[in-house]
């Protein structure tokens, strides 16, 4: 909130046809442009709009990206955002577009948020309980990133957080890692209960809202 009330000065004075489109929450910015010369510009003209604020970028995080296929990509939001073109039907070329998937550093928040929760010092806990609170942080962490490219993020975190239910059966039992992923992935119906990630990504599609809208009955549709 007080970046919003402190930053709001640069929205106000923000010109979009002579700068670029800047997107802004809270302190996290970024600026398209059209050009590199204009992104340039921009850049310089932001950073003197911060010194008068008696701020300045943060170095490591302050770069032009130029968004190309086979390009790098940046950073936004704990998304990744590249620009990636579909594979088309035989003979077709297929859709450019701007794709979207957890970042790295989101991805290790992750898995340090897991490896918390199935750490040996909860092992009084009851199997149930550690299994309820992976699978709350995964619906909240899976909520966010839903919106994009993520299927096969999503996959990588579920099988960690299987892997670490394993260790917390193995513990338990003093028996092997690999005693506790039978009884993870083959004894239990339903894998102790890990709630699945899988279908609930909802992909970009072209000339499409990237977010689904609530129907008349203020539902998400099915």
């Amino acid at each position: 909130m007080l970046a919003n009330v402190y930053l709001h000065q640069i929205d106000r004075v923000w010109d979009v046809r002579e700068h670029g489109v800047l997107v802004r929450y809270a302190d996290d910015v970024v600026i398209m442009c059209r050009s590199r010369a204009q992104a340039e510009d921009a850049l310089a003209y932001l950073t003197g709009l911060l010194a008068e604020l008696g701020l300045t970028p943060k170095a490591s995080k302050t770069r032009i990206v130029h968004l190309a296929e086979a390009g790098e990509g940046l950073d936004f939001l704990g998304f990744h955002h590249r620009w990636a073109r579909s594979q088309g039907r035989t003979g077709t070329k297929g859709v450019a577009f701007l794709a979207r998937w957890p970042s790295d550093k989101a991805m290790q928040h992750a898995r340090d948020s897991i490896r918390e929760l199935t750490k040996r010092s909860r092992m009084l806990l009851s199997v149930d309980t550690i299994v309820g609170s992976v699978n709350r942080f995964l619906r909240g962490w899976a909520g966010y990133f839903r919106y994009g490219n993520s299927s096969g993020r999503f996959t990588k975190i579920r099988d960690y957080a299987l892997m670490r239910l394993a260790g917390v059966i193995a513990k338990r039992h003093k028996r092997s890692r690999a005693y506790g992923r039978w009884v993870v992935l083959f004894s239990s119906d339903d894998q102790l209960g890990l709630i699945s990630l899988g279908g609930i990504v909802y992909a970009p599609r072209p000339f499409r809202a990237w977010r689904r809208k609530p129907n008349t009955g203020g539902e998400r549709p099915r």
